[in-house]
């Protein structure tokens, strides 16, 4: 096989020489073949022995291309574009080849040893790449044909569709993932064991049906007390009076409330609300429930919203009674957050709209909204409209109108992954959020994952440059063309990141920022906290004359810094503090600044890995007395898989699973002491020493924060799916301390597998609390949040076949199982309820059932 080394960057090609027939280079032959080319991709080595160009890491597939007839594209300069997450390092083919272009975007072009497709001939492309790759979602759809002077063409093998039954994506152009070695370790040395279901029975804990949830809630109060053994119907309704508080400002918490089946009646069972001094603290509340009343009493609106969360909490939809009881209840964190990225794909309004109805019902209350990244920007900035009339949509066929087409993305610009919030969107969303109690933290992603925002002003500067207003073209322009630094970013751009030596970049931001600002003062809601990414791009401005010219005039200012991007991050947090705005950023950016130089308000969000030590840079930047936000990707990112499976979809570069019950398991106060029972991404154990840098006595963590980015969702559903319900075990964490937690040791502790900080009676406590939560989960909340139209993940079925019987267990109670024989050609098996006594034989499929009947979950062998 001829081997072909790739080269970063676009090739041209010569006009191939035909020896077939050719079709004519018309739109309607470019739209033929894209029609009717089946490309498949071939998954074939996730841990090759012997990578290219002496990579420490690489993987291998294989494409697929084959055509019905006899077939020479007759197009000058035609090319097959597809996302490929890490570069394509190395081809084996004689036919064609492949170029890394920008990103993830890769192009395939014939060679001069290509003559054509042969009638149902496959051509096989083998290739290597950088990195690793390991779920199918990370592997893109919406392959594109392309050709001079004509409009590409996404090819219809490559389009991905929905499942009919599950409502899950499936992806036909890839070929099936089914050698639990080479599709699924990542070295020799991995031992994550692929979730088959004789691998969930194994591990799943036998949920006790008997618990009594009558007065469990998510998340668990700090205090439940249990008044007496009568049970209170409220099946007719509530009726609620107020004192200093309205009934307006309640409003969302009485549309939750009618959701789970207590709707307002005049005539309904009695709901008194009391804001007053008696209670203190803004977010604290005292409830309870007698055969006469129930009685909420709180210090402010925000008190009193929660107490009715609560009582929504207690009920399930089939059941409107509740035990008289007593709670006095506080958050653990006034911090309990959830990040969402819309910049990598869009997600709509109403999915936010949504997310904030279910934030509020389990008292999360900040919502870090990630606006923009280098695959688009998401929101409306009056006076710069190229930002999101340009930056918010991907094509290709009109590159200066646009983004240029990532992560499978469609290419037409008006897909579902395209989009951005108009003004009006955004004053809904803020004010949405504000009637909820939750504050809206905006975040556009500088200096470097700013793709979207410099394609968007060169637009801008065109536009004005062709107007002859060269003033005005300047004033926001965000690189500088005499910059000749050749860098790759860490998703691989070689373009992303703006010039922080530019008086004209600080404009953009004033600018920026002064009006969303705006937005949140006309919203209501003032705009206190602003997250500025504080990403920086290694290697960037090496080459810029501005940046020489800086580093020459401001020597002195610049003493301690050892980048420029630490310069960039305290430039603007001054900034920002000037307009009375607190700034956050991620640990790793924050980390470059001087912090005497540092205002004295500051967030961090903290996203070092555990297994890496990442334990010491939180505790760093805490020490310095940051708000310190603990965003650990090993329990709070939920772009991860639940499973270990192909099937599950995520990205795998810090977990390779993460489900509710591991989320359930995090003890944000302690960060090394998950050393104890947790392991690295390839499931070996790891050594917290937290002796030589504990955190200074007394300092504690601000709060915790979930976070769901967004490269491989191309939908609400998905990305709900993503979410739901490992958020409510974020959010149990965030309002709840429980008692198994292992208290942080200022004195400084090394932790390890075998360190018995982490006693047998505290995995004990832990375990029967996770019973009680995992009932509550099964039994009540599954089905609000299908009542909500919540598009929830529901659990694969662990099974196991014992002397013909099957056995099965899910991680919640009450979740309905139904199996078949696995059928054969010719032969239709029909789907049965699982009951516990079922005699099986041969091969048996098994899947559960969500909670309202209407969805089926993934299907596993056995």
């Amino acid at each position: 096989m001829n081997k072909t080394i790739i080269v970063t960057g676009l090739l041209s090609l010569s006009t191939m020489t035909s020896t077939l027939v050719a079709a004519p280079a018309t739109q309607s032959n470019l739209n033929t073949l894209a029609s009717n080319l089946l490309v498949q991709q071939e998954f074939v080595d996730s841990a090759p022995e012997l990578c290219p160009n002496e990579l420490k890491s690489c993987y291998r597939s294989r494409i697929h291309l084959q055509y019905p007839l006899d077939y020479e594209p007759d197009f000058k300069n035609w090319a097959i574009y597809f996302s490929q997450l890490t570069p394509v390092q190395t081809v084996d083919s004689n036919e064609f080849t492949i170029t890394h272009i920008n990103g993830d975007l890769h192009k395939i072009t014939p060679t001069a040893e290509f003559t054509g497709f042969k009638a149902n001939q496959p051509i096989v492309i083998d290739y290597y790449s950088y990195g690793s790759q390991i779920t199918r979602s990370e592997f893109m759809p919406n392959y594109f044909v392309h050709a001079q002077d004509l409009t590409a063409t996404v090819i219809d093998s490559t389009k991905t569709s929905i499942d009919a039954e599950t409502g899950l994506e499936t992806q036909k152009y890839l070929l099936p993932f089914t050698d639990a070695t080479s599709q699924f370790k990542l070295s020799k040395t991995d031992n994550t064991q692929w979730a088959s279901a004789e691998h969930i029975f194994a591990i799943t804990p036998e949920i006790d049906t008997n618990i009594d949830i009558q007065t469990s809630l998510i998340p668990k109060p700090a205090s439940v007390k249990l008044l007496s053994k009568e049970t209170i119907d409220l099946s007719k309704g509530l009726a609620f009076t107020t004192s200093g508080v309205s009934l307006a400002e309640l409003n969302p918490a009485f549309e939750r409330l009618a959701l789970v089946g207590l709707p307002s009646s005049k005539t309904g069972f009695p709901v008194n609300i009391n804001v007053n001094q008696t209670v203190q603290g803004s977010e604290n509340y005292v409830f309870s429930s007698t055969a006469d009343a129930i009685t909420i009493t709180a210090n402010s609106a925000s008190g009193a919203f929660y107490g009715l969360m609560s009582l929504a909490g207690l009920v399930a939809i089939d059941n409107p009674n509740i035990a008289s009881l007593e709670i006095n209840d506080s958050p653990r964190y006034r911090f309990r957050g959830l990040h969402i990225d819309v910049a990598r794909n869009f997600l709509s309004k109403a999915f936010l709209l949504k997310t904030l109805d279910q934030m509020a019902a389990y008292k999360l209350n900040k919502l870090h909204l990630h606006l923009a990244d280098d695959e688009g920007w998401r929101l409306e900035i009056p006076g710069l409209p190229e930002l999101s009339e340009v930056g918010g949509k991907r094509c290709f066929n009109a590159p200066n109108d646009c983004l240029m087409p990532q992560l499978g993305s469609e290419i037409s610009g008006s897909s579902q992954t395209d989009g951005h919030y108009s003004v009006a969107d955004y004053l809904e969303i803020l004010r949405y959020a504000k009637a909820r109690h939750i504050q809206v933290i905006p975040s556009l992603d500088m200096p470097g994952h700013s793709r979207a925002a410099i394609h968007a002003m060169e637009a801008r500067y065109n536009r004005y440059l062709t107007n002859g207003d060269i003033k005005g073209a300047e004033q926001y322009r965000l690189v500088e063309p005499e910059d000749k630094t050749q860098y790759s970013s860490i998703q691989h751009y070689s373009d992303n990141t703006l010039n922080v030596c530019l008086d004209s970049t600080y404009r953009f931001i004033e600018k920026v920022i002064t009006e969303v600002q705006n937005l949140h003062q006309q919203a209501g809601t003032p705009l206190t906290t602003y997250h500025i990414g504080a990403d920086e791009t290694a290697g960037a401005w090496l080459a810029s004359p501005a940046c020489d010219a800086l580093k020459a005039k401001q020597a002195d200012k610049l003493a301690g810094l050892h980048t420029l991007n630490g310069y960039f991050i305290e430039r603007v947090s001054a900034m920002l503090a000037d307009k009375q705005i607190k700034v956050a950023g991620w640990n790793d950016g924050m980390g470059e600044t001087r912090p005497k130089n540092m205002p004295k308000q500051v967030q961090t969000n903290s996203w070092s890995l555990l297994f890496e030590k990442g334990h010491l840079a939180t505790h760093k930047q805490a020490n310095y007395r940051w708000d310190t936000i603990i965003s650990t990707p090993e329990a709070t990112y939920f772009d991860f898989p639940y499973q270990a499976h192909p099937q599950e979809r995520g990205n795998h570069w810090a977990a390779r699973s993460i489900d509710t019950q591991k989320v359930f398991q995090f003890m944000p106060d302690n960060l090394p002491a998950h050393a104890e029972f947790w392991l690295d991404k390839k499931g070996h154990p790891y050594r917290s020493d937290d002796s030589l840098s504990p955190l200074d006595k007394g300092v504690r963590f601000k709060g915790v924060q979930g976070h769901l980015w967004s490269e491989m969702l191309r939908s609400d559903d998905q990305a709900e799916y993503m979410l739901f319900p490992r958020l409510l075990a974020l959010a149990e964490r965030a309002w709840h301390k429980a008692p198994w937690e292992l208290d942080y040791d200022y004195s400084g502790q090394i932790y390890d597998q075998n360190s018995g900080h982490f006693t047998a009676e505290a995995k004990a406590q832990r375990a029967q609390d996770w019973q009680r939560f995992a009932s509550i989960v099964g039994s009540k909340e599954l089905a609000k949040l299908a009542n909500a139209d919540v598009f929830y993940r529901i659990p694969t079925v662990g099974a196991t076949i014992k002397n013909g019987v099957l056995k099965v267990k899910t991680p919640f109670p009450n979740i309905k199982v139904e199996y078949r024989t696995v059928p054969t050609e010719g032969k239709n098996e029909s789907w049965r309820p699982h009951s516990p006594n079922a005699q099986v034989s041969g091969h048996i499929e098994i899947r559960a059932i969500s909670a309202d009947g209407k969805r089926k979950g993934r299907t596993l062998n056995l």
